[in-house]
């Protein structure tokens, strides 16, 4: 669930990115960081799984 209201900040810089292209630069870093903080939580997130998933054997 986490995953989703992050892409729809990402999709929301996105688009602030292209209103305001003289402060590009500043908004790429912050998508890009939302990036990698979604992968983040998609790993904890599969770990997490896979940890639930074992221990029920």
């Amino acid at each position: 669930m986490d995953s989703v209201f992050l892409l729809i900040d990402i999709f929301i810089l996105k688009i602030i990115l292209l209103l305001m292209p003289q402060e590009g630069l500043i908004l790429k870093k912050i998508i890009k960081f939302f990036k990698i903080l979604k992968r983040r939580i998609d790993i904890l997130n599969a770990e997490a799984e896979l940890k639930f998933i074992l221990e029920k054997k």
